[in-house]
C-alpha cells in the first residue's frame, strides 16, 4: 500500500547551549564531574534573568551520591538536575566571565567545576554551536514536528520511497523566547549507530551566521533570534547526518525556510509640486507615492491616502483633493491666486492596510505659477527621498511545496526513510488571487493506478463548508478565501487517496492548517471615555485610575503587545505633563504638584493605546479628571473595605455597599471595572446596580494578590451618562495557611568529639510565606528528638535555628553519628492555631579539630541558596 506525500509549513524559535571543554570516560567509579572546566557559549552579550546557559553533569558511585550543586556568584543558579542558568543581569563586557560550580556529596565532599560564559561571535559560532553539545533551551512544553515515521500504533509508515522536505513557513518578528525549536530531524540509522547532525548554507555556516543551529547529537534545530523579512525572506539550509568517524548515513537534505511577512514597516515618502494659477478643476497637480517594505500584493503594504491638513486654508479649505489609491493630487476648487497665495502646504498622510495600518505623514509644497496649465509632474513630483527599498522576493512557485522528486540540482532527495510532516501554516488576510495553491498530497500508488483525491473535516465537507478545497485529479489542496486567525486559528482536515473503482480509501492522513496572525487589530480600549476625581492635594505619585485596552490578535505577540501614551491635556497649565501613564498597565498617576480647583477643576487626557510595542496600530480612549477639594472622593460614600482571605462562604458574599449621593435625587445605575472585575480574574467581584452593594464570589488567597484596585462607575439611568466615577481598594488580609518550609529536605554537619560546650554545629533556616512581619510568618525551632537519645548532646536557638553542642562528652567511638528531629513553627510557636515543619538533620562526630570543623563548617554553610518561582 502506498503512502500520501505532503508538505510542512511551522513557526516556532531558540536561545543559548554550552560546549563542555572535555569529556572522559572513567573504568572506575570516581564520583564527581564529568569534566574538569565548562564552556557556555552564547551570541548574545546582554542575557536576562532566567536564560539557560547549559548542564553539568555529576557521576554518582556507591557512598558518594551528589547531594547539591551550588555558586558562591549571584549572577548564576545551578538547579539540582545541573541545569546553569543567568540569576540575574549580565553584560559580557569583557566578552566573557568566569565562575566556580561547586557540588556536594553525600561524604560532604566539595568538588569545584571551573565555568566560563562566552560570547562567541558570528565567524566562530555556527560550528561550535552545531556540535559541541546538545542545546538545553526553551523546549518545555512545546509541540514540535519531528522528521521521522512513527511506529505503525503512531500513524502510517513511509517505506522505500523518496521525500522531498516541504518549506517551513516562520514568521518575522517572533520574540521568542530563543532559542525556539523548530523542527527535529531524525535518520532511521541512529537506531544502530550513533548520528551525529550538522546545517550548512546561508543563516548556519555562512553568514548571517549562527541564525540556525542544530543539536549534533538529537537532530534538533533551532533558531537563535527573530527573523526580519525585509532583510531576507527566504533560507536554504543543508542537513548533513554522519557516523562516527566522520562517515556519511545519509545523502544531504535541503530544507526551505521561509518568513512570513509582518506589518511591521510604515510608508515613506516627501514632494515638492507646481500649479500654474490659471489651473481648471479636476487638473492633476502632481502624483505622490508612498511604498512600503512588506510583502508586496498584501494588505500590509495595500497604501491609502488622503490629506490631512491644508495652508493657508484660503480661498477655499479645499484646494486640492488626493486619489486615495493612486495618489493623484488634483485642483479641487477655484480662486488660486499666486499673489495672494503663493504656495500651499499640504500635509498628506499614508496608511497601509488600506488606510486603517500604520500611517506616515509627510509635506507636499506647492507652488503656484503664472501662466497656463503644467503637465501633471511624472515619477510623483520632485522627491526628496528615495523611498524605493530594493528587495528581493522568492517568486510565486518558489512558495509552493514541491512533493515530487526533485532532480538533483533543484534540491537533494531524501532516499528510503521514514517522515512525519509538520503543520501548514498560511497567513491570514491573503488577498489571492483564490483558490490559492497550499500543498500538493500525491500517492505514490498514482504511478500504477487512477488516484482520485477528496478532502473531508471543517473547513471542507463541514462548515465552513468549501473553504478548502483539493483537485481530485492533482491532489493540490488549496484556500477559496482569505482566512481570519480572529475567527478560528487551525483547521484539521482529512486527505483520502482512493483508488478507482474502490469506494473505500485505500489510504487517509490528516493535514493541519494553522493561521498565522498579522497585525488586523486596533487596540480597544473598555470604555470611550474614563472619569474619575483626583484631590487637588494629591503627591506625585498618586495614582488615579487604570484604563485598559485589548487587542484581539494573537496574545503574547507583538500585534497583541499595547503600549500606552499621553497624547494631549486639556488644559496645559501649570505644567503640560500634570499626569503620567504607566506604558504597560495604563495606570494614570499624578505627575506634578500644582493641581488648583480653582483655576483649572477639570482636565481632559487622550489617551491612545497601540499594539506593537507602541509603534502600530492606535485605539484612542478620553480621560476626564474633575479635581476635588478633599482627599475623599466627592459625591461617594465608600467605606473601608477589608476581607480575610480563604473565606468559605456562601458565596457570593457582600463586602460593602458603595453609594453615590445624586441617587436621592435621581435613579442612578452601578457598575464596576478593572482586575478582578471585568479583566482577569473576570467575575471575582460583582456589584449590585440597583443597591451598589459590592460582592466577592470566592474565596480570595492573600499570597496571590493582596490588594484590589477597582473602578466604580455611576450612571444617571434617564439619560444614559457617567455622572461619577471613582476607586474602590479591596485590600485581603493575611491568614495563617502556610507551614513553614526548610530550605533542605536534610541537613548533613560533623561536630569534633573535642568540641566544647558552646560549639555552633550548623544552622536550619525555613521561611513562611504568610505576611512578613507578623505572628503568622514569624518561625520558632526546637529540637523535639535525638537518636541515639541519651545524653541529649545538642541545643537551638529558637529565633536563629542555630545548632550548638550543649555539654561535653562526644565519644566517635559510643556514638559516631546523631540524628535530630527538628520542627519550625510559626505564630512565634505560641497558640492553637500554629503550622509547623520537621526537617532531619544529621551530625558526624569527627576526629577533627574544633578549628578544623569551623573552617568546613564555613566554607560550606555560606553557599547562597536561590529558588526560581513557579
Amino acid at each position: 500500500m502506498g503512502t500520501i506525500w505532503f508538505t510542512v509549513w511551522c513557526a516556532l524559535f531558540l536561545n543559548v547551549q554550552a560546549s563542555p571543554a572535555g569529556h572522559t570516560e572513567n573504568q572506575i567509579c570516581e564520583p564527581g564531574f564529568d569534566e574538569e572546566s565548562v564552556i557556555f557559549k552564547v551570541t548574545k552579550k546582554l542575557l536576562r534573568p532566567g536564560t539557560i546557559l547549559g548542564k553539568v553533569n555529576f557521576t554518582d558511585c556507591p557512598g558518594a551520591r551528589l547531594v547539591m550543586f551550588f555558586t558562591y556568584d549571584h549572577g548564576f543558579f545551578v538547579e539540582d538536575d545541573g541545569t546553569v542558568m543567568v540569576s540575574s543581569l549580565l553584560v559580557l563586557q569583557e566578552e566573557k566571565q568566569r565562575f566556580f560550580i561547586h557540588s556536594l556529596d553525600t561524604q560532604t565532599k566539595k568538588r569545584t567545576l571551573s565555568a566560563v560564559v562566552q560570547y562567541q561571535g558570528d565567524h566562530d559560532a555556527a560550528r561550535s554551536l552545531q556540535s559541541d553539545f546538545s542545546l538545553q533551551g526553551n523546549t518545555n512544553n512545546l509541540e514540535v514536528p519531528v522528521l521521522h515515521f512513527p511506529s505503525s500504533s503512531e500513524g502510517l509508515r513511509r517505506k522505500k520511497r523518496e521525500w522531498v522536505v516541504p518549506p517551513i513557513n516562520i514568521a518575522e518578528n517572533s520574540r521568542g523566547l530563543f532559542a525556539m525549536l523548530v523542527v527535529q530531524i531524525r535518520s532511521d540509522a541512529d537506531k544502530t549507530k550513533k548520528i551525529h547532525y550538522s546545517i550548512t548554507g546561508p543563516g548556519a555556516d555562512q553568514p548571517p551566521i549562527n541564525l540556525f543551529t542544530i543539536d549534533s547529537a538529537t537532530g534538533a534545530l533551532y533558531i537563535t533570534q527573530a527573523l526580519d523579512r525585509e532583510k531576507k525572506d527566504r533560507y536554504q539550509l543543508l542537513v548533513h547526518a554522519a557516523t562516527d568517524g566522520s562517515a556519511s548515513a545519509e545523502e544531504p537534505m535541503e530544507i526551505v525556510i521561509n518568513v512570513i511577512d509582518q506589518n511591521d514597516n510604515r510608508p515613506i515618502f516627501t514632494f515638492l509640486g507646481n500649479v500654474a494659477e490659471s489651473s481648471s478643476i479636476g487638473f492633476e497637480v502632481m502624483k505622490v507615492t508612498a511604498t512600503d517594505a512588506d510583502e508586496p500584493n498584501s494588505v500590509n503594504s495595500d497604501i491609502r491616502y488622503r490629506i490631512v491638513s491644508q495652508e493657508p486654508q484660503q480661498p477655499s479649505p479645499s484646494m486640492f483633493v488626493i486619489n486615495p489609491i493612486t495618489g493623484a493630487i488634483r485642483v479641487s476648487a477655484a480662486g488660486l491666486d499666486r499673489q495672494k497665495y503663493p504656495e500651499y502646504t499640504l500635509e498628506v498622510e499614508a496608511a497601509d492596510m488600506s488606510g486603517e495600518g500604520l500611517i506616515a505623514l509627510t509635506k507636499v509644497i506647492i507652488s503656484v505659477t503664472p501662466g497656463t496649465e503644467l503637465p501633471a509632474a511624472q515619477g510623483g513630483g520632485r522627491s526628496r527621498r528615495d523611498a524605493d527599498p530594493k528587495i528581493h522576493h522568492s517568486s510565486s512557485e518558489d512558495m509552493f511545496p514541491n512533493l515530487l522528486p526533485l532532480p538533483s540540482e533543484e534540491g537533494m532527495r531524501r532516499r528510503k526513510r521514514s517522515w512525519v510532516i509538520p503543520p501548514l501554516s498560511v497567513a491570514e488576510n491573503s488577498r489571492g488571487p483564490f483558490p490559492l495553491k497550499l500543498a500538493q498530497v500525491r500517492s505514490d500508488r498514482s504511478k500504477v493506478t487512477k488516484i482520485i483525491y477528496r478532502l473531508r473535516g471543517p473547513g471542507a465537507d463541514q462548515p465552513p463548508v468549501g473553504l478548502f478545497i483539493i483537485d481530485s485529479d492533482s491532489g493540490w489542496l488549496e484556500v477559496t478565501q482569505e482566512l481570519d486567525r480572529e475567527n478560528q486559528d487551525k483547521y484539521t482536515l482529512e486527505a483520502l487517496a482512493v483508488e478507482e473503482g474502490q469506494a473505500e480509501a485505500s489510504e487517509t492522513i490528516e493535514i493541519i492548517v494553522n493561521v498565522i496572525d498579522q497585525n488586523d487589530n486596533k487596540p480597544v480600549f473598555s470604555r470611550d471615555t474614563y472619569k474619575g476625581e483626583v484631590p487637588q492635594s494629591s503627591a506625585e505619585g498618586f495614582e488615579v485610575m487604570t484604563v485598559q485596552a485589548t487587542d484581539a490578535d494573537e496574545e503574547n505577540s507583538d500585534n497583541s503587545d499595547v503600549c500606552y501614551r499621553i497624547i494631549r491635556q486639556e488644559p496645559e497649565e501649570p505644567n503640560p505633563s500634570m499626569f503620567a501613564i504607566n506604558k504597560d498597565t495604563g495606570l494614570i498617576t499624578v505627575n506634578a504638584t500644582g493641581l488648583d480647583r480653582e483655576k483649572h477643576p477639570q482636565y481632559t487626557l487622550t489617551v491612545v493605546a497601540a499594539d506593537m510595542r507602541g509603534e502600530g496600530l492606535i485605539g484612542r480612549a478620553k480621560v476626564i479628571l474633575t479635581i476635588t477639594d478633599s482627599s475623599s472622593p466627592s459625591g461617594w460614600v465608600i467605606p473601608d473595605i477589608t476581607v480575610p482571605e480563604n473565606g468559605i462562604g456562601p458565596f457570593p458574599l457582600q463586602l460593602a455597599q458603595i453609594r453615590f449621593n445624586e441617587e436621592e435625587t435621581k435613579k442612578i445605575l452601578y457598575s464596576i471595572s478593572g482586575p478582578g472585575a471585568d479583566q482577569p480574574t473576570v467575575g471575582l467581584f460583582t456589584m449590585d446596580q440597583n443597591t451598589g452593594a459590592l460582592y466577592v464570589t470566592q474565596g480570595l488567597d492573600r499570597e496571590n494578590q493582596d490588594k484590589y484596585t477597582l473602578q466604580v462607575h455611576a450612571v444617571a439611568e434617564d439619560g444614559g451618562t457617567t455622572v461619577g466615577q471613582t476607586q474602590a481598594v479591596v485590600k485581603v488580609t493575611d491568614q495563617n495557611d502556610n507551614i513553614p518550609v526548610f530550605n533542605k529536605v536534610t541537613y548533613e554537619g560533623e561536630v569534633p568529639e573535642a568540641s566544647p560546650t558552646g560549639f555552633e554545629v550548623i544552622k536550619v533556616e525555613a521561611t513562611d510565606a504568610d505576611e512578613p512581619n507578623t505572628d503568622n510568618s514569624e518561625i520558632r525551632y526546637s529540637i523535639i528528638s535525638q537518636e541515639p537519645a541519651e545524653p541529649s548532646m545538642f541545643t537551638i536557638d529558637p529565633v536563629s535555628g542555630a545548632i550548638t553542642l550543649s555539654t561535653g562528652g562526644l565519644n566517635r567511638e559510643k556514638h559516631p553519628q546523631y540524628t535530630l528531629q527538628v520542627k519550625a513553627e510559626d505564630s512565634a510557636g505560641k497558640g492553637s492555631t500554629t503550622l509547623f515543619a520537621q526537617v532531619k538533620v544529621i551530625l558526624t562526630v569527627t576526629a577533627n579539630s574544633a578549628g578544623e570543623a569551623k573552617r568546613r563548617r564555613k566554607r560550606f554553610s555560606t553557599a547562597p541558596l536561590s529558588v526560581m518561582e513557579n
